[in-house]
């Protein structure tokens, strides 16, 4: 059999394999695996341990959001997450390109010829990130300094919805934060101990009204800078997954998309099954769709040219 169109034969399978997968994975039988686990709940039951729950509510922080940042000797409320962020100034090689000839079209860069051109700036990066420790260029070495043992620190508090923990990245979607920092004066009253400790010569200063620990703004000087977010708002949202001890854990199921398990608004059992079910079958429509598409596009690459 000779092939007329090998390109257009590649592409026709493709849109099958797309269309057999879209619709393989939306069969009916799909939802009655969902049903036949799904239980619906509204407080954390033993008897109910591993099993696929449904829970719905407004997201609240667990424990008033307390995080505790205590090598640092801060402590934060309301807060769903926390960053302390070691930073020191090191010389970085890096690129750009460079017009040498514009070309006769002064308009368009379409035709003008460029040259990549590198150059060594001064950067703040994470204090402990390994670095070129020499970089050489035609006339000058630039030596950078060794990292500082000083690594970043981050903490996310659980949000709690019906009874049930949930982590803050899972239903950040459906919450409104406010992006906070200390004071100089919050950072003087709580990080001597620290600045101490990390034998380093740090000063608490401020900067726009913000306060940082720093040693300076040359290379090889290290800042510390201090954030974390306040919870403001929150949505009524709908979770499906697995209680795991007073916790629901939206893991891959077998049965269930990613974007299935957080869901907006206080959702039902049975309305999340219908909804799941439509989906489903507009999804093996438009599987159905693709076969035909690419059977078609198969056919041509066939028939084209012929006579």
């Amino acid at each position: 059999m000779f092939i007329r169109r090998p390109k257009l034969l590649i592409a026709s399978v493709i849109v099958m394999v797309f269309g057999l997968a879209m619709f393989s994975a939306n069969r009916p039988e799909r939802i009655g695996g969902v049903a036949d686990e799904l239980v619906e709940a509204s407080a954390v039951l033993p008897e109910n341990e591993g099993k696929l729950v449904i829970v719905s509510g407004t997201p609240q922080l667990v424990d008033g959001g307390v995080i505790v940042d205590e090598e640092a000797g801060l402590r934060v409320e309301n807060a769903v997450d926390y960053l302390r962020l070691p930073l020191q100034k090191v010389y970085r090689l890096k690129s750009r390109e460079v017009v040498v000839d514009k070309g006769e079209d002064k308009v368009s860069e379409a035709d003008d010829v460029k040259r990549t051109e590198y150059y060594v700036a001064k950067e703040w990066v994470i204090a402990s990130q390994q670095r070129d420790a020499v970089i050489d260029r035609t006339t000058v070495r630039y030596e950078n300094p060794s990292p500082v043992n000083m690594d970043v620190f981050t903490a996310s508090g659980d949000l709690r919805v019906a009874g049930f923990a949930v982590s803050y990245a899972d239903v950040s979607r459906y919450i409104t934060t406010n992006e906070c920092r200390f004071t100089q004066q919050e950072l003087a009253a709580a990080c001597g101990p620290f600045i101490t400790r990390s034998e380093l010569d740090l000063k608490v200063v401020d900067e726009n009204g913000v306060g940082i620990l720093s040693s300076g703004d040359e290379v090889g000087d290290v800042q510390v800078r201090f954030s974390y977010d306040t919870l403001e708002s929150a949505e009524p949202v709908t979770l499906v997954g697995r209680q795991r001890g007073d916790r629901i854990v939206l893991e891959e199921e077998e049965h269930l998309s990613d974007a299935e398990h957080v869901q907006p608004g206080i959702v039902s059992r049975e309305e999340f099954l219908d909804a799941i079910s439509a989906e489903d079958a507009s999804s093996r429509g438009y599987g159905v769709g693709f076969c035909a598409l690419g059977a078609i596009l198969f056919l041509a690459s066939l028939n084209l040219g012929r006579g």
